[in-house]
């Protein structure tokens, strides 16, 4: 059984930008101008707790929306700028409303809380005790698992703000959805986050309706998960079948889902039933998700089944890392510290109280969708209600802080290398879900051998990858592009030819190999040019290889292809660099590219790069601005970029 380690951190202000860029802070300095100071007041506030202050600052961005027309389709629900409609969902807000209201002693807050209830019973509650995801565009009831979530925690912590008969109204629509729950919900509903965080749901009414039944669907539900861990302690089932192998042995994986819904509820329920199994599982599982966080406090979630909602900090309609991560950090208090990295990503990607789907949509003018802060508002509030002391004691090394060489995993087909200043995630993964849940969508997760973060310690993120095409798989959940320069993020090899695409980031086929030696980090992908469905050219198969090499001063990245590969073969690489970062030309094959905290040097083997588009290109996913490099490629030859690192400290 698992031991506790306890931590606790004197009281400060870190909600302004500027002190993220102190030297005690992780965030690169490339994100400095994007954040505004955060004083939220009220006679109960800790006006130095970073994680009240964010929630403070989010329900206030919630109230600036709620809709104040008197009509019932409308009234109380909260308009979303960017989707220009009121999710379904946003009924869960009432709980962090009514925490801030409790803290605050504000009743806006409350009326607020109270108005979006009833909005979310006249148009998304259903007869069965279920909700119902939206409106008008998706019907899918899993979603009650949420709402559940949200609603026993506001009637535990904060029913005493209501009335005697809204309390009981509000009890009685839990009862209703803890018994369509019941009767709904198995460890094979939808993906797994729906079946594994019910085990949380049925404890939580357990507790708040006073059902010993309840508690014993919980642990039903979350005995039954233990099976969907792999040896490295990687929970899968983001998919469907979420039991399925792909061709490579792979499983269907996504950290967003699982660092930000799946873990945090699967380890509150261990610690509320205190559930010594399920907790030693979790806590393992958390270890190895704490591999995939970047220095800055982002996800890498470069690879994800599920990366169509990809938004740096996270995912775009789950809840958050936090409360899972610091109830748990007795068990390692490097949880605590990653928890607060992510909310510093955060609170640096927060404008005008809403949450940005990313560190430049707010510069590129992009609109934020609501979604992202009412849900995980919900996040914040537990820390504060459930946890004392979220914050570390001291500044606490995670995984990819150290330059500990290559480390593997097999489950997903991906490598995470970290030399020097360097980190890199290279990755082969070959499950597809969008081909099973989506059919008629083709723009997926990247593959093909693909390097698909490149992040510099001191520059923040170089490259990374998107979506293979960028398509709305969910619809409600997703934001459409504005009429400006767009393209995939991903470095690649490209063909265009009669209207189609051929790339290598789309190859499930592809071979991958990996080796650390010598302070060098190497790659091999051997793979083919395919379009986004995996098409190969009328004329036959072209071939592919891509090799990356790591050391402490750069990186290089070799391409070649087929001999007989037709001409308009090019290797493109999409730095990422806003309109702010100056971008010279010395001469026809380098390129520097001037950040706050240094230069990227990008330099060609080929005879010299492309013209440089004058605007820079943008993608929803995970939300960068980049210029577009490219070199045409000689079949049957081989093209190298050089990319170093000049730091100003």
């Amino acid at each position: 059984m698992l031991k506790p380690a306890a931590s606790q951190l004197s009281r400060r202000d870190f909600l302004r930008l500027a002190a993220v860029q102190s030297a005690a802070a992780f965030l690169p300095a490339a994100y400095a101008s994007t954040s505004e100071s955060l004083h939220p007041t009220g006679p109960n506030h800790d006006d130095a707790n970073p994680y009240a202050d964010l929630l403070h600052a989010w329900c206030d961005g919630l109230l600036a929306h709620q809709v104040s027309l008197d009509d019932p389709a409308t009234l109380g629900g909260f308009l979303c700028p960017s989707c220009v409609l009121i999710h379904g969902r946003c009924g869960e807000a009432i709980y962090p409303l009514l925490h801030v209201a409790h803290t605050t002693g504000d009743d806006r807050y409350l009326h607020s809380a109270l108005e979006v209830y009833e909005w979310s019973e006249r148009q998304v509650s259903q007869a069965d005790g279920s909700w119902i995801n939206d409106v008008t565009l998706s019907s899918w009831k899993g979603i009650t698992v949420f709402h559940t979530i949200a609603l026993a925690e506001a009637l535990h912590h904060h029913g005493s703000l209501l009335d005697a008969t809204t309390r009981n109204r509000w009890t009685d629509r839990l009862a209703a959805a803890a018994k369509f729950l019941d009767g709904y919900i198995t460890i094979d509903t939808g993906n797994i986050n729906y079946p594994v965080a019910s085990s949380l749901a049925f404890t939580l009414c357990g507790q708040v309706l006073g059902e010993p039944r309840y508690f014993d669907r919980g642990r039903q539900m979350a005995h039954a998960a233990l099976e969907f861990f792999s040896p490295s302690g990687i929970l899968f089932g983001e998919g469907h079948p979420q039991r399925w192998f792909s061709r490579k042995g792979c499983r269907p994986v996504d950290l967003g889902y699982n660092v930000e819904e799946s873990l945090p509820s699967l380890g509150m329920y261990a610690v509320l039933a205190n559930d010594t199994l399920v907790l030693d599982q979790v806590v393992a599982a958390m270890r190895t998700a704490l591999e995939f966080m970047l220095p800055d406090g982002s996800w890498d979630n470069s690879w994800g089944t599920r990366n169509f909602k990809w938004s740096w900090w996270g995912s775009r309609t789950t809840d958050g890392c936090h409360p899972g991560f610091i109830m748990l950090a007795q068990y390692d208090p490097r949880f605590k510290e990653a928890a607060h990295r992510n909310l510093e990503l955060m609170t640096a990607c927060t404008h005008d109280g809403l949450l940005y789907g990313g560190p430049d949509f707010f510069v590129h003018g992009d609109f934020p969708c609501i979604h992202h802060t009412f849900t995980h508002a919900k996040a914040l509030a537990t820390v504060l209600d459930r946890c004392r002391d979220p914050l570390p004691t001291a500044r606490l090394t995670l995984p990819r802080d150290e330059p500990y060489g290559l480390r593997s995993f097999p489950v997903i087909d991906t490598h995470l290398a970290a030399v020097g200043d360097w980190r890199a995630t290279v990755t082969a993964y070959d499950c597809a879900y969008e081909e099973t849940v989506a059919p008629n969508h083709m723009g997926g997760h990247v593959s093909g051998g693909s390097l698909a973060m490149l992040f510099h310690r001191q520059l923040g993120p170089v490259l990374t990858a998107s979506m293979t095409r960028y398509e709305m798989i969910e619809i409600s959940n997703q934001q459409a592009y504005r009429d400006v320069p767009h393209m995939p993020l991903t470095p690649r090899i490209e063909l265009e030819q009669a209207g189609q695409s051929y790339v290598s980031d789309t190859d499930y086929a592809a071979n991958l190999t990996a080796q650390h030696t010598e302070g060098q980090a190497i790659f091999a992908a051997h793979g083919r040019l395919l379009t986004a469905s995996r098409e190969s050219l009328p004329g036959g198969d072209v071939h592919y290889t891509l090799r990356y090499r790591l050391d402490v001063s750069s990186v290089e990245i070799t391409a070649s292809v087929d001999k007989s590969a037709p001409p308009g073969v090019r290797l493109i690489l999409p730095v990422i660099a806003r309109t702010a970062d100056s971008v010279q030309q010395p001469n026809a094959s380098t390129v520097h590219i001037t950040k706050p905290a240094g230069q990227l040097v990008i330099r060609t083997s080929g005879s010299a790069f492309e013209t440089i588009p004058a605007k820079r290109s943008f993608n929803l996913v995970p939300g960068f601005e980049c210029v577009p490099l490219a070199v045409p490629m000689q079949p049957g030859q081989e093209l190298t970029l050089r990319i170093e690192a000049r730091t100003t400290a």
